[in-house]
């Protein structure tokens, strides 16, 4: 009987440990003063209803790495680009999309912002997609793209 609680408990912690719920903010605006109070750089996903749930969400977003990485690393901020009239933000979501020259999503930029005098002024560090090889991979790729030279 010992047994089977045990496995079943072990079972119950492996799926656990895949399914990883993250936080994501939806709003840039809000997410700027906690990017610059935490002094981390912002992970701007672009995406959509058809994008949102492909290879990078499967096998990037929902592992137990990224979720790590991320919560020491990056403050996320998915921006839906769904034409839907539940997105209050698509406006602005669009013209984030055209300044940062996103063609396809999803992709995922890092930008640092500051907000001065009721305007915002965001500081592109580099772009990236999904990438073979596993969250591992991507994970290498993400602190390469980040380590260019910051002012935080």
């Amino acid at each position: 009987m010992i047994k089977k609680l045990l496995f079943s408990l072990l079972l119950l912690f492996c799926f656990s440990m895949n399914s990883q719920v993250i936080n994501w903010n939806t709003d840039v605006v809000s997410a700027i003063p906690i990017s610059n109070t935490e002094r981390k750089p912002m992970l701007l996903l672009f995406t959509d209803d058809y994008s949102s749930k492909g290879v990078l969400e499967a096998q990037i977003f929902n592992t137990l790495d990224f979720a790590l990485w991320s919560r020491d690393n990056v403050i996320l901020v998915k921006l839906d680009l769904t034409d839907s009239p539940n997105n209050e933000f698509l406006e602005r979501n669009l013209s984030l999309k055209k300044a940062f020259g996103v063609q396809e999503v999803p992709t995922i930029c890092f930008s640092k912002a500051d907000i001065r005098k009721e305007r915002i002024n965001y500081q592109l560090i580099g772009k990236t997609g999904y990438r073979p090889g596993g969250v591992k991979a991507w994970i290498a790729n993400a602190k390469q793209v980040l380590s260019g030279p910051s002012d935080y």
